[in-house]
């Protein structure tokens, strides 16, 4: 049993290495395979550092840096699971508030993990697992509640299971130490966590090897950048239809516009319209799809001195933006400067004539 939990440790950590190593050479500017790259390193001091009731202890020295390392693997769970399923994801205030509360929990509970005290009863420990539930709850809203508008038909279809697999290693780890306590778990139980654990990663391992950084951006190379889709006769008459909607009849400007509700309104099928708007207009989320007719809708509004007297939050309403605080994080994305310094900028361009 030592030698079969020895072997499992071994394949998963060289594994995760090799992953780690392929990310660095092939694919660093690929913002989720950064993401992979230290949740490989983390999940690898996981595999090092786990003990059942059975197993060799590392000295003292070598937990010092393995325990923590391999703690941080939660945090890094959570960032790669929202850079893999949000084209616009970045690191904000409350990513790293979090990151740092988990940090700050994990080194109140330092001394006890290198020492491998019981600590199922203090209250770091308690919090951290509050925040652990927390934290597959928001994979799963990210992955599952995003699945509707996202236009990558190859990301589409490994959301759910994505999210339930993370989020079920995840929750068996956490009950695990609820029930047999952080270190030396039975035997038995800690093979069949692993071998769940390395199966997961075996199939990370295969679906990268594949070597291309196109693979954790779910897109495929481009062949030909400068070569326009060719469209087919049934393509061409959906763009039209599409054009007329958006361009002639301004679909966008409600704010509740899903894409299946667009689909109901040109008469065609949701997939097909997915299929046009992602392949053939190069967009990968429906939200930034319709958030590039809003901006524009905006951005005129606010230059227009017509409507300077038009409060901000009017201007965004009438665009089609569902709330004040998205149409900012979204002109901010967009332009680099806020709504009030793109309207001021815009005037001070005028001429007084033109004001």
């Amino acid at each position: 049993m030592l030698i079969f939990e020895l072997v499992i440790r071994i394949v998963g950590i060289t594994l995760l290495l090799v992953m780690a190593a392929a990310i660095v050479r092939d694919a660093w500017d690929v913002r989720p395979a950064r993401m992979g790259f230290f949740l490989a390193i983390t999940l690898s001091a996981v595999l090092a550092s786990s003990v059942s009731e059975d197993s060799y202890a590392a000295p003292g020295w070598t937990r010092f840096f393995l325990t923590p390392l391999g703690s941080s693997s939660a945090i890094f769970i959570w960032w790669y699971s929202l850079s893999l399923f949000d084209d616009d994801f970045r690191l904000g205030p409350v990513e790293w508030s979090v990151a740092a509360l988990w940090t700050a929990f994990g080194i109140y509970n330092l001394s006890v993990m290198i020492n491998m005290e019981p600590m199922n009863g203090n209250l770091a420990t308690v919090a951290r697992a509050i925040m652990a539930v927390g934290i597959c709850g928001h994979i799963l809203y990210a992955a599952i509640g995003g699945r509707k508008s996202d236009l990558v038909e190859e990301r589409r279809q490994v959301r759910s299971i994505y999210a339930l697999v993370i989020s079920g290693l995840f929750l068996i780890d956490l009950f695990g130490e609820r029930i047999y306590g952080t270190y030396f778990t039975p035997i038995g139980v800690n093979i069949i966590q692993l071998s769940a654990f390395v199966a997961v990663i075996i199939w990370s391992f295969f679906w990268l090897m594949r070597l291309e950084k196109s693979v954790l951006a779910f897109e495929k190379p481009a062949i030909v950048a400068a070569a326009p889709p060719t469209l087919s006769v049934k393509e061409t008459a959906l763009q039209r239809k599409l054009g007329e909607a958006m361009d002639g009849e301004k679909a966008y400007l409600d704010p509740a516009l899903s894409i299946g509700a667009l689909a109901e309104r040109i008469s065609a099928p949701e997939h097909h319209l997915r299929a046009l708007i992602n392949k053939s207009m190069g967009h990968r989320n429906f939200r930034s799809y319709l958030n590039g007719y809003r901006m524009a809708e905006a951005k005129a509004a606010l230059g227009d001195p017509e409507k300077a007297a038009l409060p901000i939050l009017t201007i965004a309403m009438d665009a089609g933006f569902a709330s004040l605080a998205s149409f900012n994080r979204a002109f901010k994305q967009t332009t680099g400067s806020t709504p009030s310094d793109f309207r001021n900028a815009a005037f001070s361009q005028k001429t007084p004539a033109q004001n």
